[in-house]
């Protein structure tokens, strides 16, 4: 008796395309992107709604707007709660002094979703259990956030790493100072050339 055995090809699901979400992106005021909406006190970064697909940022433009008959407070709205999605995705890496006590968080990954998780409502709650419920934040670039605590805050010992962040960054976003606060950010500060 003879027995045949032909190949079967392997069936494999097809890989799904990541979702497309909204987000509110801090970015540059230099970019100048058609909506543009304000930091307070910020002279140097604004915040944009981005459509983002993987690793692929599309700002939304006034012809996309139109055509997808959007307005921002929806989107803004969606953004928000797709921060908190991002922001659970994230493990924060502390730093701390020899006395163990911490002086700052890092949220890094390879996703431009990154700098929007500090506008998620549940953002300053992350934290408070180790750097208290008033928070300071810097945003580099799309990928990387320092978290500090506002309350005798040593923000300043990580100018350097927030500069090198920012200027090796093909997506820099910014080298000021935010606050923290129930109505999004505030900036209060900027780490200056040496």
């Amino acid at each position: 008796m003879c027995v045949i055995v032909a190949p079967v090809a392997a069936q494999t699901e097809p890989t799904p395309a990541p979702a497309t979400t909204w987000h509110l992106l801090p970015e540059p005021a230099f970019m100048r992107p058609d909506f543009a909406t304000p930091i307070e006190k910020s002279k140097a970064t604004v915040l944009t709604p981005a459509l983002i697909q993987g690793d692929d940022v599309r700002y939304l433009t006034k012809a996309e707007a139109g055509r997808l008959n959007v307005d921002l407070e929806s989107v803004r709205r969606i953004a928000l709660a797709n921060a908190s999605a991002e922001l659970a995705k994230l493990t924060p890496e502390y730093v701390r002094d020899s006395h163990g006590v911490a002086l700052y968080a890092r949220l890094t990954a390879e996703t431009p979703t990154v700098s929007s998780v500090v506008l998620a409502p549940d953002f300053a709650r992350t934290f408070a259990d180790v750097l208290g419920p008033d928070l300071l934040v810097a945003i580099p670039n799309r990928y990387r956030i320092y978290v500090y605590p506002a309350l005798a805050s040593k923000f300043d010992q990580t100018a350097d790493l927030v500069r090198r962040d920012y200027e090796l960054s093909p997506y820099p976003v910014s080298t000021e100072v935010f606050r923290i606060t129930p109505n999004g950010l505030v900036a209060v500060g900027k780490f200056e050339e040496p």
